[in-house]
């Protein structure tokens, strides 16, 4: 068991990123606090009365008791006794509701802060370089980010609290070790000492526990999407009919108990360093009664002056213990907020510096021509090639067909003429310029895809097809290419038409659609956005093979003289393409037009030989 915990130990350290952050605490609090008084001005007023009533809310019930039992051994007249405990009342109650009113304008804006450091995070994810949605390991920094922004306690907003604290009780262990070191030094000493104690208790745990929950962070995205599949309705069929129940309970079932292991390993040490802590507790309060009680009855200490002091004490080592604890703590924010930082800060994509290039604007050319130079590509932590040395030219205006059987390197191939991918090796360029010159966000402007698999989103269909907001949705566009795509029927069946809202995720008369509804719904997406380039990887695959002949041709005249790339491993769209480029193995091994091809007798003729029945309408091929 010790030799697989060893073993579990060096794997993560060897997995360690060499991307990973490592930022002292001081500049991860300043970080946070630049970013919070940056989203919430008002915040550091609020703050500032916050401090100062916890200060004096801490020390005026040992002075106001301290004052009363002074004047009661004096025998003071009742009048004069109570005139003290009415200014010291009225005292905690000005504090008391100047303290609330502070804190009470405090929680809410940490949190909206931290809503503002959520959206930090939010905006890398949706803006990152595709590939790294990809990967998994990139997934893992994702999820350790997202555990920084989880939670009042954790990490951000964690620190916004932490560092309200420290100011509390920095401002009070000063006033404490003022009293204290009238009482004795040594007593200070000896308090300080339980304090480094208590510390180095507190943070050897949080360490460790740090350790513990970064191991668990691939796990909680394998339970979650376990929990997403087994509850989510599109799944339900498949469980059902292939019997799936038990199987995927009990893959759930070994990652829970993987997870449930490593939280009774968080418990337990949190456990003993209870425990130790405890003692420490025990060990200062007998230091504090002996001394005092030797005080009171070997030297002229007063009762009074006995309340104050222990008072003063307790306070203090409650200030040591919290300062210690507090540190402790936002040591182990700062852990969290180097994690934040990590993926804010992950490096992207190469830039490439345009100072001494004349380029011009990308959109608005009269056209593109994209050409593929000793293009490789290779996923990152693969030794394999996903495609491997590909010299194209894709001409403006022209259709290209690009077919293959599945893995061919095909969908690779449409992912970095988009820009999604940067080639590993080789370059891209766009009429002439290598499109590392150009900004990512728009090279996307050029291209209208639609991809195999179509995502709906939970808003109205005009919206689906649009990607915009209502205000910013042509609703009769919409509707117009809807109908080209072959929806007419189904909208007209709708009471909102394309109004209506789709999936039944946030409206309960959501609406679903079928495969090849979906992939319709995609194709007047593409035409919605009256992109130059048009690029369909393989977006026909839930319609037969006739269906999917015929929307090409439809399609392919809607577009008009726009470039346009169909990708399939059926060979609907090769006839009315300029060229056919056949894909295996992640190589270009043909390429030529839809006659050559034939005439030459290689792959594609195979290929093309084998389907042609499937486009066959009453026994005629279809032309």
């Amino acid at each position: 068991m010790k030799e697989k915990e060893k073993k579990r130990k060096d794997e993560a350290e060897t997995e360690k990123d060499p991307n990973q952050k490592e930022y002292s605490l001081l500049s991860n609090m300043m970080y946070i606090l630049k970013g919070t008084f940056q989203f919430q001005k008002p915040l550091a007023i609020f703050l500032f009365f916050a401090v100062l009533t916890s200060v004096v809310n801490t020390y005026l019930p040992s002075f106001a008791l301290s004052a009363v039992v002074d004047q009661v051994t004096k025998q003071v007249e009742f009048n004069a006794l109570l005139k003290t405990v009415l200014l010291f009342f009225a005292a905690m109650l000005v504090m008391g509701v100047l303290g609330s009113f502070a804190n009470s304008n405090i929680w809410w804006r940490m949190i909206d802060a931290r809503v503002h450091f959520m959206m930090m995070r939010i905006h890398k994810v949706l803006y990152m370089d595709y590939e790294y949605i990809e990967s998994a390991k990139m997934m893992e920094v994702c999820q350790k980010a997202m555990r920084a922004t989880s939670g009042n306690v954790n990490g951000v907003e964690g620190m916004m609290r932490s560092a309200q604290r420290t100011f509390e009780v920095l401002v009070s262990g000063l006033t404490a070790i003022i009293i204290v070191l009238r009482l004795s030094p040594w007593l200070v000493l000896l308090l300080l000492m339980l304090g480094v104690l208590s510390y180095f208790n507190m943070d050897y745990t949080k360490k460790s526990d740090k350790k513990t929950w970064d191991e668990l962070a691939p796990y909680w995205r394998k339970t979650w999407y376990m929990q997403q599949t087994m509850s989510n309705f599109v799944y339900g069929k498949d469980i059902r009919l292939f019997s799936m129940k038990g199987w995927l309970l009990g893959k759930y079932a070994s990652l829970h108990g993987f997870i449930h292991c490593r939280i009774a390993e968080s418990k337990n040490r949190w456990i003993g360093c209870s425990i130790r802590n405890q003692m420490l507790f025990l060990a200062e309060e007998g230091a504090v009664y002996v001394y005092l009680i030797y005080r009171v009855l070997k030297t002229d200490m007063s009762l009074a002056d006995f309340t104050l002091y222990l008072g003063a004490v307790r306070a203090f080592f409650g200030v040591l213990q919290q300062i210690f604890n507090g540190l402790t703590d936002m040591k182990a924010q700062s852990r969290e907020i180097n994690d934040f930082r990590t993926f804010l800060e992950y490096p992207e994509r190469e830039t490439i510096n345009l100072e001494d290039k004349n380029l011009p604007p990308l959109l608005g050319q009269a056209g593109y021509e994209f050409k593929f130079e000793n293009v490789s590509f290779r996923y990152p932590g693969s030794e394999r090639y996903a495609l491997k040395n590909l010299n194209l030219t894709l001409a403006a205006g022209e259709r290209l067909a690009v077919v293959g059987l599945n893995g061919a390197g095909k969908s690779t191939f449409i992912k970095l003429l988009c820009g999604l991918y940067m080639p590993t090796e080789g370059r891209i360029l766009i009429n002439g310029v290598d499109i590392r010159y150009y900004d990512k966000r728009e090279y996307y402007e050029l291209f209208s895809p639609v991809f195999q698999n179509v995502e709906l989103f939970a808003f109205p269909m005009e919206e689906n097809v649009s990607m915009k907001v209502a205000g910013e949705t042509d609703s009769a566009l919409a509707e117009k290419y809807l109908f080209a795509a072959g929806l007419e029927e189904k909208i007209k069946s709708l009471p909102k038409g394309v109004k209506t809202d789709l999936l039944k995720i946030i409206s309960e008369d959501g609406v679903d659609l079928s495969g090849g509804e979906s992939q319709k719904l995609a194709l007047a997406r593409a035409l919605y956005k009256n992109a130059p380039i048009v690029v369909l990887d393989e977006p026909t695959s839930a319609l037969d093979a006739l269906a999917e002949y015929r929307m090409y041709q439809s399609f392919d005249q809607m577009i008009g003289k726009k470039s346009a790339v169909y990708i399939s491993h059926r060979l609907s769209s090769t006839r009315f393409c300029d060229h056919v480029a056949m894909f295996a193995d992640g190589e270009l091994k043909e390429y030529g037009t839809h006659e050559s091809l034939l005439r030459a007798g290689g792959a594609y003729r195979e290929m093309f030989d084998v389907q042609a029945q499937y486009y066959k309408e009453g026994g005629a091929e279809c032309e």
